[in-house]
């Protein structure tokens, strides 16, 4: 191989790493830490796809009206070693949701923890599992 075709392979691996550094997003950019909810409603759809699970769910507020709401949870592995399943959470089931609401003013928040019967099923604390 020559030294110019190294140089561009070298190269190349170079943009295309910073490229995806660049793609990859943190949650603070997106949704405010400073700002946490804790919302109770009932799921209306649970996600265990990859980039990220995703909730939904229906919150009725004081007036009545219900609001329907989405959630970020993390990728599969790290759902599964925190204890989720693709059956934890079933339309209908109540569950309590503690996150980051968007920082664009939609109901839409990145999921710290959901309880559902008095378990806690934690967004990405894998050390401590489900149930803690």
């Amino acid at each position: 191989m020559s030294l110019r075709f190294r140089a561009v392979v070298v190269g190349l691996g170079i943009v295309l790493a910073g490229t995806a550094l660049l793609a990859h997003h943190g949650t603070n950019a997106s949704y405010d830490p400073k700002k946490e909810l804790t919302l109770t409603g009932t799921v209306t759809k649970f996600i265990m796809m990859n980039p990220h699970g995703q909730l939904f769910f229906d919150v009725k507020g004081a007036d009545g009206k219900v609001v329907s709401w989405g959630g970020e949870l993390h990728s599969v592995g790290l759902l599964r070693r925190s204890g989720w399943k693709p059956d934890t959470l079933k339309p209908g089931d109540t569950v309590s949701v503690r996150g980051y609401p968007s920082r664009a003013g939609t109901p839409f928040m990145v999921v710290q923890e959901v309880v559902i019967n008095g378990k806690s099923y934690f967004r990405d604390l894998p050390e401590q599992g489900a149930g803690g």
